[in-house]
């Protein structure tokens, strides 16, 4: 399944930001809650820093979803 997560960190230069990203994962992680993890996993690898707090597409915020062009979002994949 693929699963839109939304992560507040922090970006290079200090501030706070906003990390867009498609996370690819098995049900039984979504389950297990795995795909927080590789969320923020994902916005490390593109430089971001925590704290890291996580939303997904099914338990988070409808607006927060609304902001962004998912198409360009970036994919994780373990």
């Amino acid at each position: 399944m693929t699963i839109k997560c939304v992560v507040a960190c922090t970006n290079a230069n200090g501030g706070p930001d906003l990390y867009f990203v498609k996370v690819k994962c098995k049900q039984s992680e979504y389950d297990e809650g795995e795909h927080y993890e590789m969320a923020k996993e994902s916005a490390k690898l593109e430089g971001y820093e925590g704290p890291f707090v996580v939303f997904d597409e099914i338990d988070g915020p409808t607006a927060l979803f609304d902001l962004f062009e998912w198409s360009s979002a970036s994919v994780f994949e373990a």
